[in-house]
């Protein structure tokens, strides 16, 4: 079964925490930042669809971020820029998804494949429990996100989040400093020592941006892992997708909440 917009329309949406009162539309593909501020954070938020037809109406289809030499493949981009309100260490923000009610009986055939190819090939920080009554899959913002740069304050929106950690800010060790490629920061930061060595400084600002092109949120649902492909609309239980950014001892920072609307409007 495809994502056929006569039946269902794609709404994404963002808060400050789980409260669905708190809810904010974003304007999927036009570069003008959701602004979402909670007691700990203030973030700015931009997603990107390639081949968008959700709601609200008027949305572009897709956005120039997709004609960039290094996002042709990509298929979506979480991008967002924030301020932390405290000092905070680098091994206590997470980033990831959960869900509200139990997904074990709605998991397909080979889901188990799919998970190892994710955590070998993705993100081996990523840790959860998708069997749980309120499944989740969380890794280290520092290792799950794609490119993470350290911005000027005030600094405008940047369209392109170039990666650039030089200015992270130590602990208590000035003489490490962190790979300046993407993957290699990634891997550098796999290890919580690495993580426990630097912090987010409070008030300053840092751009990310999580992309991939593993699942398809234009023409249908779908997920598309390296030897994995799965149509999930076959398995949907109705519940949205949620991205959130937390603290370990689970201070929320924002949620995004991808959810398929029934009609066409």
């Amino acid at each position: 079964m495809t994502l056929n917009q006569k039946q269902y329309r794609l709404r994404v949406s963002a808060a400050p925490s789980y409260d669905s009162t708190e809810r904010q539309t974003v304007y999927v593909n036009t570069d003008t930042p959701t602004v979402v501020i909670s007691p700990s954070s203030e973030s700015s938020i931009v997603v990107r669809i390639q081949n968008f037809s959700g709601l609200p109406d008027g949305c572009p289809k897709t956005n120039a971020y997709f004609e960039h030499s290094e996002h042709l493949r990509d298929l979506y981009s979480i991008s967002f820029k924030i301020k932390f309100k405290e000092d905070t260490s680098l091994d206590d923000v997470l980033f990831g998804n959960d869900f509200d009610r139990p997904i074990r009986d709605t998991l397909p055939y080979g889901f188990g494949i799919a998970y190892k190819i994710f955590h070998i090939m993705i993100d081996p920080s990523a840790e959860g429990d998708v069997y749980a009554d309120r499944p989740y899959l969380y890794g280290y913002a520092a290792t799950s996100i794609n490119a993470i740069t350290v911005g000027q304050p005030n600094e405008e929106f940047q369209s392109f989040v170039k990666e650039d950690m030089s200015a992270m800010s130590h602990v208590d060790e000035p003489d490490i400093d962190i790979p300046l490629s993407a993957g290699k920061r990634r891997k550098f930061f796999l290890k919580q020592e690495n993580r426990k060595k630097f912090i987010f400084k409070a008030g300053k600002t840092y751009m990310f941006d999580f992309f991939n092109p593993y699942i398809e949120m234009g023409r249908e649902f779908a997920l598309r892992l390296p030897g994995y492909s799965l149509a999930i609309m076959k398995y949907w239980d109705g519940q949205p997708l949620r991205y959130v950014l937390k603290s370990k001892s689970g201070q929320v920072y924002f949620t995004l909440l991808f959810e398929l609307v029934e009609g066409e409007s």
